[in-house]
């Protein structure tokens, strides 16, 4: 009719173009999935349908969702197929090509509903053969919906085991079946350590633990972090861990940050602090829920875009993830809660630690300088304080650390003599001449010489017994035990921990001008401030 047509005839389109008849490009058995049979062979006859099979087909024929797309109805269909066929066990010999949006059986020819569970059966004894990827989406369905495998640690494995081989088949399949483990391991119970892999992409823990923080601080009305141990305060080192992974600014690769992290961690704590004050006192909301909203919760579908179906409604339950996540039951509807509203890194948060940065490398005349990022004055106002703070403080250490130059012993020593000579009177000199005592040698002017080789080596016992500012080796092995380089010594009991520590203290307090080790109960540990001095010091030993 359209090449007939006067209209269409006048077009540019049909003016130099002859249509005829053309032959179908697939044929019948392709277009339900079978295989082409090679030139010069012949089709293996198949057998008759199982009776399984046509007890399965009949149940969809029941079924109002048949013809249908996707929907509770069509869930519930596969459902009860999938049960029927559970056990069910096929050894067909055939290939064949499958490819659904929502692959179910219903979706199947007879042909490839036949290749389907002759697969799934050498799938079961652990032939993991190669398979149409719709033919893999059936039976992580099954899985899901705890068809032939019961929900839990079996379930789940196997879920793990298709995810190594089919995982590359494609890129989208690898990430539903990932979130899809996440959500069986909630829905079904199982441990939460199975889901430490499975990584969020927002930290959801580092904001539960700055706003645990922030709870402490507000709760004890303190506006500069607590030098000691505070009852459910975070250490510094983990705060500083938290602010980076929520800052847009990269302050995991400064070069300034990781050399000095133990400091940078302690500015950056009492710049939180502070602000953590200021915005309790002169704000409506806190300074965390101003960054990234108070503790939420919404719906939340469990296998979403899955076909799957379950047949009672989900008892009440609470399922945490962690402090900072949990997953909550009601009345059949999911829930999950979260420590706060907002999933994106702060911007705030970054030109923050960008300013410590910059302002901590000026103050130490570190080189390669930031170049300055827009900030309110009274933020910058707090960097600056704790900047001047922590200069003092390594002013402060500089003063009181002890410098030996071990160059300079020769001259002292021969001044020394010199000394003792010029102050001997004559009968003293005599006295000496006559007992026989060696003479030491002076020069033109009366004065004794320099001696020769210099400083007498310390007496081998002294050198084996005692190193860095006096302490012994076993003292020496303890603090390096303290700080994570070796195991804590197994012998000498409380008794030598407590005079240990005592004599370790007693070393660095002309080093530090503090005390570096205390004990937290019955075991001793590091103050967290000093533990940079220790390490110079016994690098430098």
């Amino acid at each position: 009719m359209i090449v007939s047509s006067d209209r269409f005839a006048q077009t540019h389109a049909f003016e130099d173009r002859v249509f005829g008849d053309e032959p179908i490009l697939r044929t019948g058995a392709q277009a339900f999935g079978r295989t082409p049979v090679p030139a010069g062979q012949k089709r293996p006859r198949s057998s008759p349908m199982p009776a399984a099979y046509r007890k399965m087909r009949a149940l969809g024929r029941k079924s109002p969702a048949r013809g249908y797309p996707y929907g509770a109805s069509n869930a519930k269909l596969f459902y009860e197929q999938g049960m029927l066929m559970a056990d069910f066990e096929d050894s067909f010999e055939g290939t064949c090509e499958f490819s659904h949006y929502y692959p179910t059986y219903d979706a199947m020819s007879d042909y490839q509903l036949r290749c389907y569970f002759s697969w799934r059966t050498r799938l079961r004894h652990g032939e993991f053969l190669p398979a149409p990827l719709s033919f893999v989406y059936v039976h992580v369905y099954e899985i899901l919906c705890g068809i032939g495998i019961e929900p839990g640690q079996e379930g789940h494995d196997h879920l793990v085991d298709l995810y190594d081989v089919y995982g590359d088949l494609s890129s989208g399949f690898e990430a539903y079946l990932s979130r899809w483990i996440y959500d069986y391991v909630v829905f079904y119970g199982l441990p939460n350590t199975l889901l430490q892999e499975y990584e969020e992409d927002f930290p959801f823990g580092a904001v539960a633990l700055l706003q645990r923080a922030q709870g402490v601080l507000v709760d004890k009305g303190m506006d500069r972090w607590p030098p000691q141990s505070v009852a459910g305060m975070p250490k510094q080192r983990d705060v500083l861990d938290a602010l980076m992974s929520l800052s847009r600014y990269r302050a995991e690769k400064s070069r300034f940050i990781k050399e000095h992290r133990s400091e940078v961690a302690q500015v950056a704590c009492n710049v939180f602090a502070k602000m953590v004050n200021h915005c309790h006192k002169r704000r409506r909301v806190g300074y965390m829920e101003g960054l990234f909203g108070g503790p939420t919760g919404y719906g939340y579908t469990m296998f979403p875009t899955a076909v799957f179906w379950q047949p009672h409604e989900h008892e009440d339950v609470v399922y945490e993830v962690g402090p900072e996540e949990s997953y909550v039951c009601q009345d059949g509807f999911w829930y999950r809660e979260l420590p706060c509203r907002r999933f994106d890194t702060s911007q705030e948060l970054g030109n923050l630690l960008h300013a410590i940065d910059a302002r901590m490398r000026a103050a130490t005349d570190y080189g390669h300088p930031l170049k300055a990022r827009t900030l309110p004055k009274y933020q910058g106002k707090f960097v600056d304080d704790q900047v001047a703070e922590f200069k003092k403080r390594q002013e402060a250490k500089e003063a009181a650390r002890i410098r030996i130059d071990r160059s300079s012993l020769k001259g002292i020593r021969s001044a020394a003599a010199r000394t003792r000579e010029a102050l001997l009177t004559d009968d003293e000199r005599d006295e000496r001449d006559e007992s026989g005592v060696e003479e030491v040698p002076r020069d033109a002017h009366g004065f004794c010489e320099p001696v020769a080789g210099g400083v007498p080596p310390l007496p081998e016992a002294a050198s084996q017994s005692e190193g860095l500012l006096g302490l012994t080796e076993q003292q020496l092995e303890l603090l390096r035990a303290l700080l994570g380089e070796c195991p804590l010594p197994s012998d000498g009991g409380a008794m030598f921990l407590s005079l240990a520590v005592d004599a370790i203290n007693e070393a660095f307090l002309d080093v530090v001008g503090d005390t570096v080790v205390e004990f937290d109960g019955d075991t001793p540990q590091i103050v967290e401030d000093y533990e940079q001095d220790v390490r110079d010091a016994l690098a430098a030993q």
